[in-house]
């Protein structure tokens, strides 16, 4: 499945943006979960966000884009398709048998 980038540009945060943050966490951590989201980033200053999706093509990407609750604050939104996206692998600690 393709895999397709945004840069998420975000306004200074407002007393009504920073009020929206808990649900917009809580979204992307279902798409987390889901599989939808690949990895999701937040630049130290809050007003860069970058997002790795799952889609079948770039419609469907910035469809899961307008969703997300901070939408309407995006300044500006930027999609990069991607030829491949690489991850480590998830690892569980050593089981110990003492």
């Amino acid at each position: 499945m393709p895999a397709y980038l945004f840069e998420l540009e975000l306004p200074f945060i407002t007393e009504e943006i920073a009020a929206i943050i808990p649900a917009h966490r809580e979204h992307i951590s279902v798409l987390l979960v889901e599989g939808k989201i690949i990895s999701y980033s937040v630049s130290q200053t809050r007003n860069m966000i970058w997002c790795v999706l799952d889609a079948d093509s770039e419609q469907e990407a910035m469809e899961s884009i307008l969703l997300f609750p901070l939408y309407p604050h995006f300044t500006d939104i930027v999609c990069h398709p991607l030829l491949f996206h690489s991850n480590l692998p998830v690892s569980f600690p050593d089981v110990s048998l003492n």
